[in-house]
């Protein structure tokens, strides 16, 4: 449970109330805890004499908590990364944040309706399933993943633990390089490998790019 309570804690501070202040709104809404039991289902410290009062909390109360914060009880309970209701199933399919979501459908509202149609190049949707569906965009999303993962294994040999590590080799990491330099070999750092995989993602974007005009407009003259 303890994901509740974080998230029970991130609402109320969202909405900056107080304790005091939540337990006044909800008893407006018909629902009476006290500011104390409201902190209580807060407390995310295991070892607090009161850390299992949340395992105790009622139905009634966990969807009052969802009904004023307006997400859904599968948020709450962990169960979903989404806080909307009507966002849940699409959530749990496409594994996309509310505000992915949401810019999806400003994408479908955007793009026209049957009563009210707009011409394809006006039409977001038009582009987004061209570029979805698309061979470029499976290399852009791959060329990313690695350009990432490089930056991680980067990040990681920054650290003050590896740092030390080197430091305490540095004779025979020196040792080594002048080695490889010997056969040719000249090693490279993951941050410039990142850059190379991300640059690699633009170019073949910009390459996607400058076809989708023509093609297109081939293609609506062609219905």
């Amino acid at each position: 449970m303890a994901l509740t309570k974080e998230r029970l804690e991130d609402l109320r501070k969202e909405k900056k109330l107080s304790f005091e202040q939540l337990s006044k709104q909800l008893a407006e809404r018909g629902v009476n805890i006290s500011h104390t039991n409201l902190k209580n289902y807060e407390i995310n410290d295991s070892v607090h004499p009161l850390y299992s009062r949340t395992r105790s909390m009622s139905i009634e109360y966990l969807v009052a908590f969802a009904d004023f914060y307006d997400v859904s009880v599968e948020y709450l309970l962990g169960m979903s990364n989404s806080r909307k209701r009507e966002y849940h199933n699409i959530s749990e399919q496409l594994g996309l944040c509310d505000g992915a979501i949401e810019e999806l459908i400003r994408c479908k509202e955007s793009s026209g309706s049957e009563e009210d149609p707009k011409m394809y190049a006006q039409q977001d949707t038009a582009i987004l399933n061209d570029f979805l569906t698309s061979m470029e965009f499976e290399i852009v999303m791959e060329k990313i993943k690695q350009s990432l993962f490089s930056y991680y294994l980067y990040a990681l040999s920054s650290d003050e633990f590896a740092a030390k590590r080197r430091e305490q080799n540095a004779k025979k990491l020196e040792e080594a390089r002048l080695l490889m330099n010997k056969y040719g070999y000249f090693p490279v750092e993951n941050d410039v490998i990142s850059q190379v995989h991300m640059e690699n993602a633009i170019g073949v974007l910009n390459a996607y790019l400058r076809k989708l005009p023509k093609r297109l407009c081939d293609e609506f003259r062609k219905k």
